[in-house]
């Protein structure tokens, strides 16, 4: 599949999108405890990072939404064929991030946090601008605190469709570990309907690990 330019005027969510046209800033944002209890024991289990196994995760829990699939473009809306994340790092005694975009997303997590660990110790600049396009989901993590609310930078577009996703510090209680899972989207585009979806391919997909 490629990205499909939709029919705007059988579009189902066309009247919605109307309607959201109509307000200058559509986003919106929710956080909520999401189970990692797995993804954490996998990561420790196959020695990879905590941080690429969440996000491999998370990629893979939006890109089965297909709300979450939409991008606005210049000529209408589109179905883009996959997502990838663009993802912060911050290297060990620096105060600094850099963003780091994936080229690949695929079903394996041991093979992406591998390719995901080698782009972020080949890349030396803050970020590739070659890299971005509107096909990314934004990704951040804040391990340093319980997250219980976030905004992000920049979001002045209301066309702007790229999901941003965050998450805090785990922790972990009578054996099962959650964190704050973040999400800012644009609300011509994604309801709180599709974080449910998102929630529940979330666990699908971790339980299955």
């Amino acid at each position: 599949m490629t990205d499909r330019k939709i029919d705007y005027e059988t579009w189902p969510r066309k009247e919605l999108y109307e309607h959201f046209k109509m307000t200058p800033k559509p986003f919106w944002s929710v956080v909520y405890e999401e189970d990692v209890t797995e993804v954490l024991a996998y990561a420790k289990e196959m020695h990879i990072s905590f941080y690429y196994a969440m996000i491999h995760t998370v990629s893979r829990a939006l890109n089965s939404v297909r709300e979450f699939r939409y991008a606005v473009r210049a000529d209408g809306i589109y179905e883009l064929e996959e997502r990838l994340p663009s993802f912060t790092v911050m290297d060990s005694g620096s105060e600094q991030f850099r963003i780091i975009t994936a080229g690949c997303l695929g079903n394996d997590l041991p093979s992406f946090a591998a390719h995901a660990e080698s782009l972020a110790a080949s890349q030396k600049e803050f970020i590739r601008y070659d890299k971005e396009t509107d096909a990314l989901i934004f990704i951040s993590c804040l391990p340093w605190i319980r997250v219980t609310g976030l905004t992000n930078e920049g979001l002045t577009d209301p066309c702007d469709s790229i999901p941003r996703i965050s998450w805090g510090r785990y922790e972990t209680k009578d054996g099962r570990t959650t964190l704050s899972m973040c999400f800012e989207v644009n609300h011509r585009l994604i309801d709180g309907y599709h974080i449910g979806q998102f929630h529940e391919a979330f666990r699908r997909i971790a339980s299955a690990l």
